[in-house]
C-alpha cells in the first residue's frame, strides 16, 4: 500500500510554497494578519522550501558573503582603475564606461534569474550598481570635473534606485539609502557655499525634514505588497538621520558657541529652503496615498505615523528658532526631545507590533545617556573613578535594557502568536 504523502511531513509540496506568497500577500491586504506576521510565514516557508536550498540562516550567510565579495571587486577595480588611469587606452576607457556596466547587469540576470541563483545574481547586480558609480565619476574626471562636484552623487542615485524596484533587491535598495543621504551631502555645498563657514550649523534642522521624508516613504511603501519589503530600511533610516540631527544639538558647548556667534540664515541658499518645501509637499502626498490605501482600517496607526512625521517637523522649526534666536538653555530641550522620541518608539514597537522599533530606541538612548555622562561626569569626578563608575553602569545598564528589551519583544511575539 502506498501513500502520496511525503517523506517528510514537515517539509512542505513544492506547489504550496510557489502559491504561498501570492496567498499571504491577500491574507495582509484584507486585514487578517499583519505585515509582520506575513514576513515571518514567507521566512519560514522560504527557508523549508526545495528552492531556497537550505536554512534561512544558510541563505542569509550567503546573501551576506555574496555582497561582501560584490563590494570588494567594486572596490578594487574602482582603485585600479584610478590608479592606472593615465595609462589605461582611450578605447579601453570608452568600454569600461559604456559596455563594462550594462555587461556586469547582464550577467547578474543570467546568474540570478535564468540559472536560478538569485542571491549571487543579485549581489552582482550589486556590484554593476556600484560600477555605475565608478563610470560616472570616470567620466567627470576625463572632462576635468572634480571629483567631490555636487551633482555625482545624485546621478549616481538616480541610476540606483529603479534597479532596486526591478530586482526588489534589498541590498541594491540599501544602496540607493545610503547614495541619497550622500547626495544631500554633497548637495550641501550649494546650500552653503562657503562650508568652511560657522554657519554650515544651520543644515543640521534640515536633517529632520530629510528623517521624515524617509519614515513617510517606508510607511507609504508599507501598505503595498511589492514594495512592502523596503519599508523597515526607510523607517530606520529615517529615524536614524531625524535622531543624529537632535543629537548634534544635544550638546551644550555647541549652544554656547552659537550664542558667542553670529549665525545668519542669508547664508543658506534658496534651494535649501526649495528642498524642504518639497520634502513637506512630498511627505503630504505620501500620507494621502497611505490613508487612501488604508481606506478607513487602521486609522489609529496612520495618526501614530502621522504624529511622528509631524513632531519632527515641529523639532526642526524649533531647531530653526534657537538658531537664529540663541539660547543656552536649548540644548536641555533636545536632551528632552530625544528621550520623548525614544519613548514613542518603544510605546509605537509595543502598540503595533514592530520589534524592530524597540530595537532601534534602545541603542538610541544608551548612546545619548553615556554622552551626557562622559560630557559632565568627567568634569565632576576624577578622571579614573569617572571611568570605573561608568563601566558599572555600562554594565548594570546594559544588562537592565536588554533585559526590558527581551521583556517587550516578547510580549509582541506572544501578541502575534495570539492573534
Amino acid at each position: 500500500m502506498t501513500s502520496d504523502a511525503p517523506d517528510n511531513p514537515s517539509t512542505p509540496d513544492v506547489d504550496f510554497t510557489r502559491q504561498l506568497p501570492a496567498e499571504v500577500a491577500r491574507w495582509e491586504a484584507d486585514g487578517i494578519i499583519t505585515a509582520e506576521q506575513a514576513e515571518a510565514i514567507r521566512n519560514r516557508y522560504a527557508s523549508d522550501s526545495p528552492e531556497a536550498g537550505g536554512s534561512a540562516i544558510g541563505n542569509r550567510v550567503v546573501t551576506v558573503i555574496a555582497i561582501m565579495g560584490a563590494a570588494l571587486i567594486g572596490l578594487g577595480i574602482i582603485a585600479f582603475i584610478a590608479a592606472n588611469w593615465s595609462e589605461i587606452p582611450k578605447l579601453a576607457k570608452l568600454a569600461l564606461m559604456v559596455v563594462g556596466t550594462p555587461a556586469i547587469y547582464v550577467i547578474g540576470w543570467f546568474i540570478g534569474y535564468r540559472f536560478g541563483y538569485v542571491r549571487i545574481g543579485v549581489a552582482v547586480i550589486l556590484l554593476g550598481a556600484i560600477a555605475f558609480g565608478a563610470s560616472i565619476h570616470l567620466v567627470a574626471q576625463t572632462y576635468h570635473v572634480p571629483v567631490n562636484h555636487p551633482n555625482l552623487v545624485p546621478l549616481w542615485f538616480l541610476g540606483v534606485i529603479p534597479l532596486a524596484y526591478i530586482t526588489r533587491s534589498q541590498a541594491v535598495f540599501a544602496l540607493s539609502i545610503i547614495l541619497f543621504l550622500a547626495a544631500a551631502g554633497f548637495r550641501a555645498q550649494e546650500w552653503v557655499p562657503e562650508l568652511n563657514s560657522e554657519d554650515t550649523i544651520l543644515l543640521l534642522p534640515g536633517l529632520l525634514p530629510l528623517g521624515a521624508f524617509l519614515f513617510a516613504a517606508g510607511r507609504m511603501q508599507a501598505r503595498f505588497p511589492d514594495t512592502r519589503q523596503f519599508a523597515r530600511l526607510c523607517d530606520i533610516s529615517g529615524l536614524l538621520v531625524a535622531a543624529a540631527g537632535i543629537y548634534f544639538l544635544s550638546f551644550d558647548e555647541l549652544w554656547w558657541d552659537i550664542g558667542r556667534s553670529k549665525l545668519s540664515f542669508n547664508a543658506l541658499t534658496v534651494e535649501y529652503w526649495g528642498m524642504v518645501a518639497i520634502a513637506v509637499i512630498v511627505i503630504a502626498a505620501l500620507f494621502a496615498v497611505a490613508a487612501w490605501r488604508d481606506a478607513g482600517q487602521r486609522t489609529g496607526q496612520i495618526w501614530w505615523e502621522a504624529g511622528a512625521v509631524g513632531s519632527m517637523a515641529l523639532v526642526a522649526a524649533v531647531m530653526w528658532l534657537g538658531l537664529a534666536f540663541g539660547g543656552a538653555w536649548l540644548w536641555w530641550v533636545f536632551n528632552l526631545v530625544m528621550l520623548a522620541g525614544v519613548l514613542a518608539m518603544i510605546a509605537a514597537g509595543y502598540r503595533w507590533n514592530r520589534a524592530y522599533l524597540i530595537n532601534l530606541a534602545v541603542p538610541i538612548f544608551a548612546i545619548t545617556l553615556f554622552t551626557r555622562y562622559f560630557e559632565f561626569g568627567l568634569g565632576l569626578l576624577g578622571q579614573s573613578v569617572a571611568f570605573i563608575v561608568a563601566g558599572v553602569i555600562l554594565l548594570a545598564g546594559g544588562f537592565g535594557m536588554e533585559y526590558l528589551r527581551r521583556r517587550l519583544v516578547r510580549r509582541i511575539r506572544e501578541s502575534e502568536a495570539a492573534s
